[in-house]
């Protein structure tokens, strides 16, 4: 065995002190040198708190393939005050290269430049939203937990640190089971990443236990309210935040994501290819195909992903009550400059504009259904005619689809349906396609 497997395996067996022991300040690991966490207490501050039904609810992605690297920025300083009360926080890539070559980055295979960066910063500083470090690879690097890479990536860390960030996606659990980023860093965030795929309590509490302080959910709580209530309640008695991924269009526990995550932020990107453009009979064939996607482009059978669906207020409250804040996709929009630089909450219906300036809009007026305004942010060309007014928004939705009562019905069903369509159908029903027992069929 290598002196250095030797010394990860002296680690686990705690054969000798591990120098990179826990001292975060408000627990110390119960088992001395193994970088394991109590779940009793992680933050007194955050037992027992109430939710805000849509304040600092919404974690965003930068956009880090924009050509223009101060649009985003341009666009997120013309929002409303409103809107930037309602970001919770806003993510961006990174890649981490050692002088051996080991790389640990982002899973989409793209990242935040130095001008993105330093705006990301002028942000924060300006506007008080905090930015969040993603180093979400799932291709996890055995050599990052040695001596050489992991004095290399702690320096690494320590820039952003300097700078002031305060939050950081990481996907290495065996560095987080080190304890070696709570001793560097005591006041960072660490999020686990969604693509460790947290689908029950009990695996919230494994994720807890390895110092992680917020714990970002799997997509599988959008249909699965009563486990989302349960981790929520567990979350309040700890002092632990949860995130949850509301929408990304991706099939119940997809069978390809796994090779997805590692293919999409490694090999990939050095061909200078897109998992979508390269591998096309998976997701982007059910995605596209007619008789899933039939009636209008923002109406799709709801079997082709595991959004969130939310027809009107109480639902949006039987999820953000039990959750601290929403996560939205939006790292690979490549928007362009000749639009209007600001975000909205936005949508589209039978080839009209719809954005409003916040959420709290869409709140306060009840404009169902809302599932279509949380695709992520909006931002619309220059020559679009944008209908915003409130009433003239409920006007034109009343014929929503998703506004007709047996679409009502099938809304209310899918928060609790845990994603067991071979026995159920009622998304095949209400889009009277044929009975699959999976998607993969299409």
């Amino acid at each position: 065995m290598s002196k250095f497997l030797e010394k990860i395996r002296r680690y686990e067996e705690n054969e000798q002190e591990n120098p990179y022991a826990d001292s975060r300040k408000l627990k110390r690991p119960t088992n001395e040198g193994l970088g394991i966490y109590p779940t009793d207490i992680v933050n007194p501050k955050l037992v027992n708190r109430k939710v805000h039904p849509y304040n600092k609810k919404f974690s965003i992605g930068h956009w880090e393939r924009t050509k223009d690297d101060d649009l985003f920025y341009r666009c997120y300083k013309n929002s409303s005050e409103q809107f930037k009360k309602e970001t919770y926080d806003i993510f961006f890539g990174h890649k981490f290269i050692s002088t051996s070559g080991v790389e640990y980055g982002s899973v989409m295979g793209v990242q935040s430049n130095e001008r993105q960066y330093k705006n990301l910063l002028d942000i924060q500083e300006k506007y008080g939203t905090r930015i969040s470090l993603t180093l979400n690879d799932m291709n996890r690097p055995l050599k990052l937990l040695g001596q050489q890479e992991l004095t290399e990536f702690l320096n690494y860390l320590q820039k952003f640190y300097d700078d002031g960030v305060r939050s950081c996606t990481i996907s290495h659990t065996h560095l987080m089971r080190m304890g070696v980023l709570q001793d560097r860093f005591p006041d960072m965030h660490w999020k686990n990443t969604v693509n460790h795929c947290i689908r029950t309590t009990q695996e919230f509490y494994n994720y807890v236990a390895l110092g992680y302080n917020t714990i970002q959910l799997d997509r599988d709580y959008n249909r699965n309210l009563p486990e989302l209530k349960r981790t929520f309640k567990e979350a309040q008695k700890i002092g632990v935040e949860t995130c949850l991924l509301i929408y990304e269009s991706c099939m119940p526990e997809c069978p390809f994501k796994t090779e997805h995550d590692i293919w999409q932020g490694g090999v990939l990107p050095k061909m200078h290819q897109s998992y979508w453009g390269t591998l096309k009979n998976t997701c982007v064939r059910w995605r596209q195909h007619p008789a899933l996607n039939k009636i209008e482009p923002a109406v799709a059978n709801p079997r082709t992903g595991t959004d969130v669906v939310m027809h009107d207020k109480s639902d949006w409250d039987d999820f953000a009550n039990n959750c601290d804040y929403f996560k939205l996709s939006g790292r690979l929009v490549d928007n362009w400059s000749e639009q209007n630089e600001v975000m909205l909450r936005g949508t589209e219906w039978r080839g009209k504009a719809y954005g409003v300036d916040s959420f709290k809009t869409i709140y306060d007026n009840n404009l169902i259904p809302i599932s279509p305004w949380l695709k992520g942010l909006s931002v619309f060309l220059k020559d679009v005619d944008v209908i915003s007014d409130p009433e003239q928004i409920k006007k034109d939705f009343e014929t929503h689809f998703w506004n007709k009562p047996e679409a009502i019905t099938l809304q209310k069903v899918l928060k609790a349906c845990k994603n067991q369509c071979y026995k159920c159908h009622k998304c095949d029903d209400l889009f009277g396609e044929k009975h699959v027992q999976s998607i993969l069929e299409a």
